[in-house]
């Protein structure tokens, strides 16, 4: 009897559990009607021991999705882990949770396969990916995935991210730490009221647990900075801890003197023999230069032309530079590598030359703020001579001696000046004046074809961008690159010819031709022909709705451009009509200005836009989208010619 009533107690136990889920997944449904799936959780714990007077880190991630439509589950019928060295990979499991009448049938995924993960421009790393790939996956059922990771260096915990590519429901990170840990943490990006933080205590340990409900899937944006700039995410890393009998306290990180402290020694060592090689060559490369400026210059141009930039990000090789003979031996290296080149090569020179740590414009953080390995993602020499730093990036092959890439603009460098000595300098934005196209179009009129020859002219981040396109271009592809370029009027522009130059001067300006036509252009109305003039509409294409949009805008670099149309008047025709002039500006943004004039049996626009910022903010849409909207309305502007 006591049996029997176990057995029921039990039966009416699961029942009530699989009726709480389906009421759970038909909640879900409903509150996500039109996404195909749903992360219903996604749960991450770090655990943080000290072993033998070390410590070491592990995690455990759980993930669970709902599929809600029949695309989702041909969309997301894998989960990949991606492990490296510095986080080794230790277990994974995957399930399918089936549907079957009111509860659900469990299918183990068999199907799990490691495979080589390079990241983008990176020629090798040790990253790897594991994809776990579910079977019979169909509207309404779930995956769960788990996996535990080993971060086997205990300067490099991970940082977790609250949203992701799918709506979640529950977005949680943990991590239980021993109390003799001062363990720290930063919220960043946007949005991070929306997390809240709970404190456990235990005897030994502390938990504390960042959690968010209810987070619709993050969006992607075109001409928008890296994720970290504003997905809500946490980075957490240890101040100090107790080790050791004597209760010592050993410091990691919390300062910038403590970065410092733990980057230093992958240089300390470095280009301590001479080398035979490397002098010679410095000896000839700046045997009757003048100054110690024109010294840099020649060995910056000669790593640039003779050292090819290979990425490698290879656990610790990541970090720590090569040497510099090995370098100028392979012919080859990583931005480490290259420092370490210049470094060397301008200090047998003389000149005062530094190792220099700089996050790229993909990094939102700052030093003194951020003071950890995720600050930053790059290396770079820099030079002092005189009062002036000058930054060198060899990675850059093109970039003029003297100007930083448009990568690191306005980003801050950490420059190595000694064991316990270093300086943090800001690289300077580049000004809209050193950036330049000048762009001018002749056009006539056939019919109502437009045919017409295009000259531009480019200096600055443009030209450099448009030479690095060119480069290693076939025949074919350079005509395409040029056509993209040039390209005006309609899609039904055809490209006749084409001519590219790249100067060989300091500035490295670029040059381009094309003759073309574009057919159906122009518009016949009686005894009057409509064209409008506008064959470029920069700009137009930038609008933003703020509604949806609340990232930055990001550009490349600041910039002018001057683009003047030239139309010859058909004989027999004169000009009847002639659109207003327009000019707007708005205070640390952008400025246009659009003007016509009739000269000489022709008609002249000249249009000029100024770009001085690298971010337009959400708080600056409005006035930008004003610019945008005048533009918009003069770029409809049509020139009337009449018979005579």
């Amino acid at each position: 009897m006591k049996k029997t009533i176990l057995i029921l107690a039990i039966l009416v136990g699961a029942d009530v559990t699989v009726s709480a889920q389906n009421e759970n997944t038909t909640a879900l449904a409903a509150r996500y009607e039109g996404e195909n799936a749903v992360m219903v959780s996604n749960v991450e714990h770090v655990e943080i021991k000290l072993e033998r007077g070390e410590l070491k880190a592990k995690s455990k991630v759980d993930e669970e999705i709902l599929i809600l439509t029949d695309i989702g589950a041909s969309l997301y019928n894998a989960s990949t882990v991606y492990h490296s060295s510095f986080n080794k990979l230790l277990e994974t499991d995957g399930v399918t949770l089936v549907p079957n009448g009111k509860g659900y049938r469990t299918v183990k995924s068999k199907q799990t396969k490691t495979v080589k993960s390079t990241a983008t421009g990176v020629f090798y790393d040790d990253g790897q990916q594991t994809i776990i790939t579910f079977a019979e996956l169909v509207k309404g059922a779930k995956t769960r995935s788990s996996h535990t990771i080993e971060h086997t260096n205990i300067h490099f915990l991970p940082s977790y991210y609250f949203q992701s590519y799918l709506p979640i429901a529950k977005s949680e990170f943990k991590v239980t730490f021993p109390k003799n840990v001062n363990l720290r943490w930063q919220l960043r990006g946007k949005d991070t009221n929306l997390i809240k933080l709970t404190k456990e205590e235990g005897r030994n340990t502390n938990t504390y647990t960042w959690a968010a409900e209810n987070l619709p899937r993050f969006k992607v944006f075109e001409h928008a900075p890296d994720v970290s700039y504003y997905m809500p995410h946490i980075l957490i890393y240890i101040e100090d801890y107790t080790a050791g009998k004597n209760g010592e306290r050993k410091r990691i990180f919390g300062t910038v003197d403590d970065l410092y402290r733990f980057y230093y020694p992958f240089i300390s060592d470095l280009n301590k023999a001479p080398s035979p090689e490397i002098s010679k060559i410095v000896e000839s490369l700046t045997k009757d230069a003048v100054s110690e400026k024109e010294k840099a210059m020649r060995i910056f141009q000669y790593v640039q032309q003779n050292i090819k930039y290979i990425a490698f990000e290879d656990g610790m090789g990541g970090f720590i530079p090569r040497e510099a003979s090995l370098v100028c031996s392979r012919k080859y290296g990583d931005c480490k590598d290259m420092a370490s080149l210049l470094v060397a090569m301008c200090k047998e020179a003389g000149i005062k030359a530094y190792y220099t740590w700089i996050g790229t414009r993909r990094k939102p953080y700052i030093y003194e703020e951020t003071p950890l390995p995720v600050v930053d993602n790059h290396m770079i020499c820099t030079v002092n001579i005189g009062a002036e730093w000058i930054f060198l990036d060899g990675t850059d092959a093109l970039i003029p001696f003297g100007v930083p890439p448009h990568t690191i603009q306005g980003k801050e460098a950490l420059i190595g000046l000694g064991r316990d000595k270093y300086k943090i300098i800001k690289v300077p934005q580049i000004a809209a004046s050193n950036n330049v196209i000048s762009d001018s179009t002749y056009i006539n009129l056939t019919s109502n074809t437009v045919k017409g020859s295009v000259n531009i002219n480019m200096k600055g981040y443009c030209a450099w961008g448009l030479q690095e396109v060119m480069q290693y271009k076939s025949p074919k592809e350079r005509e395409d690159a040029i056509k993209a370029v040039a390209l005006r009027g309609s899609n039904k522009y055809l490209q006749k010819s084409f001519d590219y130059k790249a100067f060989d001067n300091r500035e490295k300006d670029v040059a381009a031709t094309s003759t073309f036509e574009v057919s159906d252009y122009a518009q016949q109305v009686g005894n009057e022909w409509y064209i409008n003039m506008n064959l470029q509409r920069s700009y137009e294409d930038l609008w933003i709705n703020p509604k949806d949009r609340k990232i930055s805008l990001e550009l490349d670099y600041k910039s002018r451009q001057k683009q003047v149309v030239v139309l010859d008047v058909p004989k027999g025709f004169h000009v009847s009509y002639l659109p207003p002039a327009a000019e707007l500006s708005e205070d640390k943004l952008w400025s246009f200005k659009i003007g016509y004039k009739v000269s000489e049996g022709q008609v002249h626009l000249v249009k000029e836009y100024e770009m001085n910022t690298l971010y337009v903010e959400p708080s600056q849409f409005e006035a930008h989208n004003r610019l945008i909207e005048e533009l918009k309305k003069h770029y409809k502007e049509s020139v009337v010619l009449r018979a005579d």
